[in-house]
């Protein structure tokens, strides 16, 4: 049996650009694994099966976490199968990435049950046709995320105290695109945030921190105002949302502080997290 936690991600700034002629957009993102996390067990089996615990996920093939297993040993040629449990704390739909995570960890815990040996790029090409985050969720830690958000490298690691403020709404992906491409992207900031952020002047960055999508998510979801708010008044010196959101981060000064911010919102505190 292996167990692997699947970390949630945040996308500290979200630039979201053009649509391509595949049907993604261009991005460029910052993007963060974070302390919250589901747990991921797998055992060998005959074949593949899905156990989902703590939410009321579909068990079938058409989950991720179903499809990371199917593409491992697809590629690796290895004639078994898996029991995958998920212990799910991630909530569905608000823009923490927590399927991908649960595919990356997946891949992870399938390359340690089976003895493979692949490198971390090699589980990233395997994550690759499974959705834009999976790679990133493979690979972990802090990354600069281009393309359409799966041509990563590696950045500067900046500890974050953090504060998770959950919306009420679940969020549509396609709905959220089309919208922003009716509507057009209002922030331009990445570049300036990630240069800032390489150089480790982590405030100065966030001074210039969005979200192409928070316009949208502000008016589809009541709470991502009012949780923005109410962070902003518990002493968060950055707010703002990750993926399409609803999810609301603040970031604060230290981990008092964000103990402090979690009891005045309701919300929970977390942390970034580096994997080796």
């Amino acid at each position: 049996m292996i167990t692997e936690t699947a970390y949630a991600k945040l996308n500290l700034c979200l630039q979201v650009g053009e649509k391509l002629q595949n049907g993604y957009h261009s991005v460029i993102s910052l993007m963060q694994t974070i302390s919250l996390g589901d747990t991921v067990t797998v055992e060998k089996a005959d074949d593949i099966s899905l156990c989902c615990v703590g939410q009321e996920l579909s068990e079938g093939e058409d989950n991720l976490a179903h499809k990371a297993a199917r593409a491992f040993f697809a590629y690796s040629g290895i004639r078994g199968g898996a029991a995958i449990r998920l212990e799910k704390h991630i909530p569905q739909g608000a823009g923490l990435g927590g399927g991908s995570a649960d595919a990356a960890a997946v891949l992870r815990a399938l390359n340690r049950l089976y003895g493979t040996g692949y490198s971390k790029d090699t589980l990233c090409t395997i994550a690759a046709p499974l959705g834009a985050d999976v790679p990133f969720c493979v690979a972990g830690g802090s990354m600069i995320a281009t393309g359409i958000g799966s041509d990563l490298v590696p950045a500067k690691h900046n500890v974050l105290n953090l504060v998770l403020c959950f919306g009420e709404e679940s969020l549509s992906t396609p709905v959220m695109y089309k919208t922003l491409d009716s509507e057009g992207n209002s922030y331009t900031g990445a570049e300036v945030f990630i240069s800032l952020w390489q150089q480790g002047r982590t405030e100065d960055a966030f001074a210039h921190g969005g979200n192409s999508f928070y316009p949208i998510a502000a008016r589809l979801d009541k709470t991502v105002a009012q949780n923005t708010a109410a962070l902003k008044k518990a002493g968060a010196l950055f707010c703002g949302i990750s993926g399409k959101g609803p999810t609301v981060f603040g970031v604060f000064k230290n981990a008092k502080d964000a103990l402090r911010g979690a009891e005045l919102t309701g919300g929970i505190a977390a942390h970034s997290v580096v994997f080796e």
